[in-house]
């Protein structure tokens, strides 16, 4: 176990290392165009209620170069989110979960304490099995290359007109679920995402880095802001079970 002295130490290091992962961040003007799809998303849905990043599978941000980043980019869409907030009705709170965050992050994500919040498994639980947000708060699932059966739990407790147009998914292209499951080269030893791969069809996705550009390869790869704009059932697609 690490002394006061020395985890104080870890936490100061790794809260520097994020800070210039912010900074590449800010200077990324894909990235920045990224965070104002998301905001513009949130401004369309949000009416009136608070709003919540929830940022799952980051990784270890004292570890991980790309979590440090992946973390830089939901403070920075929280922090823009707070800017378009002209009163005090909408309140934006970003709360993470991973089952691999040390001490060390925990305390690098909760700052000066109200920075964000790591919950809990069973209140992670809570938030992926509802079936819509409610009608207090709004839920940006930020979930940057999580496993597909996360995104499956997501999308198939939300199958309906009303959720799914409610619902912000930050994270892998659901259209590449469906190309590699056409293509048979999904792993086949993982359960097909039958609701992620039906819901590629009627996905709004504007990639976070079209070009891989990012200063820390791999961040961002594959990364979407993913909306849906439904009116009726009938413009549910099918859900297709693997056979």
């Amino acid at each position: 176990a690490l002394s006061a002295e020395e985890l104080a130490a870890r936490v100061a290091a790794c809260a520097t290392r994020v800070e210039r992962a912010t900074a590449d961040v800010r200077a990324a003007s894909c990235l920045d165009a990224a965070v104002d799809a998301v905001r513009d998303a949130v401004a369309t849905r949000a009416r009136g209620r608070a709003v919540t990043v929830l940022a799952l599978g980051l990784g270890s941000p004292d570890a991980s170069a790309a979590a440090r980043c992946q973390l830089a980019f939901a403070s920075r869409a929280c922090e823009r989110l707070r800017e378009r907030s002209n009163d005090d009705a909408t309140r934006v709170r970003l709360k993470a979960y991973d089952p691999c965050f040390t001490i060390v992050d925990e305390k690098v994500l909760a700052g000066d304490g109200d920075e964000c919040e790591t919950l809990t498994r069973e209140r992670c639980d809570e938030y992926v099995s509802a079936s819509s947000s409610t009608k207090d708060e709004l839920v940006v699932f930020y979930m940057p290359h999580c496993e597909g059966h996360l995104y499956e739990d997501v999308v198939r407790a939300r199958w309906s007109v009303g959720a799914l147009r409610d619902l912000v998914c930050v994270g892998n292209t659901f259209e590449t679920y469906a190309d590699r499951w056409r293509a048979k080269s999904a792993d086949p030893e993982k359960k097909r995402p039958s609701h992620v791969i039906a819901a590629s069809s009627i996905a709004r996705a504007s990639l976070l880095d079209p070009g891989d550009t990012f200063a820390v390869q791999g961040a961002f790869n594959d990364t979407s802001v993913q909306t849906f704009e439904l009116e009726s059932d009938e413009e549910l697609p099918a859900v297709v079970d693997a056979s």
